[in-house]
Parts: structure tokens; sequence; C-alpha cells
């Protein structure tokens, strides 16, 4: 079966993701020179050569076109089969957050541009936290019907903190997969590959944790 990560995406696919790349590289470009307040949906429809109608096929506002894309916990494909794996828990959590990661979450230079802005801009770093925590809060419901095998709304309070553990642990490991990525840009390693990594790293650092 062909990974739909991996699978080449048709040309109304390839062309959509050319627009989104166009309108998340034209707000960062703006921000940059501007500034967030400054910048207005017409500058950056303007800078991406898209309409304005067009812009807001794809995002809301300009403060969710800098946010972009973060992973979801939502995608049908990969809930079902996160739903269906009976293998270790860990292991599918790894598993779902990679196949979860949509294409501009993994354009390593909108990813590093980004977190340079949050440094010079720290008050922007609130949208991506809010984002990050609708996310987590979306994992935990996930995980607690996996734990449950029933709705996440039927879940009992040891099941609910079983569930926050998993997905906090999950998230922790995420971000480090993540930072460790950006801080290296051209390197032949995927992000992917540092998921993988972070979430094999984790158990070892805690029962290293454990001893000392």
């Amino acid at each position: 079966m062909t990974d739909a990560r991996t699978a080449s995406p048709g040309l109304r696919e390839r062309k959509r993701r050319a627009t989104r790349r166009a309108i998340l590289l034209a707000t960062l470009d703006l921000i940059e020179r501007k500034g967030l307040d400054a910048v207005t949906i017409d500058d950056i429809a303007r800078a991406a050569d898209v309409s304005p109608r067009t812009f807001f096929n794809y995002f809301a506002s300009k403060e969710e076109a800098f946010v972009g894309d973060g992973p979801s916990a939502t995608d049908p494909e990969a809930v079902a089969r996160f739903l269906a794996d009976r293998g270790p828990l860990w292991e599918a959590l790894r598993d779902f957050l990679i196949a979860s990661a949509r294409p501009a979450l993994v354009d390593q230079e909108i990813v590093v541009r980004r977190r340079a802005l949050i440094k010079r801009h720290p008050e922007l770093n609130a949208r991506r936290i809010a984002a990050l925590h609708h996310f987590e809060f979306d994992l935990v419901d996930l995980i607690a019907r996996r734990l449950s095998g029933g709705p996440a709304a039927d879940a009992d309070a040891a099941t609910r903190r079983r569930a926050r553990y998993f997905a906090f642990l999950a998230v922790a490991a995420m971000r480090q997969a993540w930072m460790n990525w950006a801080e290296l840009p051209g390197a032949r390693t995927s992000l992917d590959e540092q998921l993988r990594d972070a979430f094999d790293e984790l158990p070892r650092v805690a029962a290293e944790g454990a001893r000392a």
C-alpha cells in the first residue's frame, strides 16, 4: 500500500501546495520588513501574486498565515490507522505524528524563518503556542479513545490522566525533533528521522533520570 505522505501528488495538489507556500513566504517576507501590525491581507496577496479571495481560501487571517500549518490530530486516515493499530502505543503515537505532519510543516525554509521571526518578536509566539495547545487537546482525546475503546467523552478519569501523560510526552518528543531539525538547515536528516530518533530517545532519557 502506498503511503499518502510519500505518494507523488497530482497536478492540482501541487498547484495548491505551491500557492499555499507562496502565501506563507510572502507573509514572512512582509512581517520581516514591516512588522505584523503594518502588514495587510492585500499586501500579502499582492506579494504572493494571488487575489485576496484566494488568500482567504487558505487562511482566515494574516495571523493564521504567520502561524502556518501545525500538526493535525484530526486527519481521518491517520486517526483510523492509529485507532486500529494494535502495537505498542508509543510506537503508534510516533507513526501517527509522522503521518500527520502536513507538507508546509516539513518545509525547512519556512520553519527556520518563522523561528527567527519569533525570536525577534516574542509576542508572535503566543499564536504558535495556542495552536500547539489545540493540538494537545485533540491528541489527548484521540489517545483516550484508543485506551478506552470508545468515545473520548466516555473515558474515565484514570484513562484521561494516562492519555494526558502520553500526549504531553509525545508533544515533548515532537518539539525536540522539530528543534533538532530546524537547527540543522541543509542537513540530510529529515523531520521523519528526527521524530523517530526523539521517540526512541525519550524513554531512555526518562530511565536514566529515574536512576540518577
